[in-house]
């Protein structure tokens, strides 16, 4: 799958207030709303897992809540609806924001590469012409830069977030729609699974709302034709982070021993809360 040319953008989101079992119908209308302004179906519906990292004190998880955005992630991208094919590769990607705007660096790794990349190692340590391939040299310095983030601030896979998503692209916006959303408790056992879309064992947590995400380049606020979805539906602004709602289920489940749920978990409950905003 092509990276998308959104990686420096204004973004916002908002939830939907309808049924995950309405997102088909959904889908149909959104089309014929965004087909005259040039934005089109990007691809079939797509399962997007994405691992997030955090060290031992959950210094992003706290960054996050504290305004400071700040993502280490390693994300996956499946065809919803397919019989499951092992995942060829994987997206490493670090996101920031620097105002209202948000900043996206991302590279691509075979399993074999992502393995030496966690690992601390050089992309030539074992790795095959595939792998090199894959890894191609203008990421070079991207690779290290994430490396170094990973390795010096001790980062280890934490959740797992899995959705399903389809998205419509133009020129200089892109709308997207997320819904059917898990949280699972992540270790480094995660990269064993061939694929992520039909897990064994219950999810942590779910989300239970359609989100509406809306990349745009420009900076004259957002485009004229969310107005018409707007007078459609019942749609409402929420600023929030997947993963900080994720590790809320983690933290009341499988996590709620670790020594950070305490002080964390009325921190998340406050951010949650006010994260809907109109």
């Amino acid at each position: 799958m092509n990276a998308p040319p959104f990686n420096d953008r204004i973004e916002k989101k908002f939830q939907i207030n309808i049924d995950e079992r309405e997102v088909a119908a959904l889908w149909r209308d959104v089309s014929s709303v965004l087909r005259p302004h040039g934005l089109l179906p990007t691809q079939e519906i797509t399962s997007v897992g994405s691992v997030y990292f955090d060290n031992k004190d959950c210094d992003l998880l706290r960054f996050n809540l504290f305004g400071h955005l700040m993502v280490f992630r390693v994300r996956a991208y499946e065809m919803y609806g397919r019989f499951p094919e092992p995942i060829s590769n994987y997206w490493v990607e670090v996101k920031t924001a620097e105002g209202a705007r948000r900043k996206k660096k991302r590279f691509p790794l075979s399993k074999a590469a992502l393995f030496l990349f966690l690992q601390g190692k050089e992309i030539n340590e074992g790795a095959h012409d595939t792998d090199l391939q894959i890894c191609a040299p203008e990421y070079g310095d991207l690779y290290h830069e994430s490396q170094e983030t990973l390795l010096t601030m001790g980062l280890n896979p934490l959740l797992l977030v899995l959705c399903k998503r389809v998205a419509f692209q133009g020129a200089t916006a892109r709308l997207s729609i997320d819904w059917d959303v898990e949280y699972y408790y992540a270790t480094s056992s995660i990269y064993e699974h061939d694929s992520w879309k039909y897990l064994v064992g219950p999810p942590a947590g779910r989300a239970g709302k359609v989100i509406l995400e809306v990349k745009y380049l420009g900076d004259d606020g957002i485009p004229n034709w969310f107005n018409d979805l707007q007078q459609r539906y019942s749609i409402q602004q929420r600023e929030y982070l997947k993963p900080i709602e994720g590790m809320s289920f983690l933290f009341k489940g499988p996590l709620k021993q670790h020594k950070q749920a305490h002080h964390l978990l009325p921190l998340i409950d406050a951010y949650m809360e006010n994260s809907l905003l109109g």
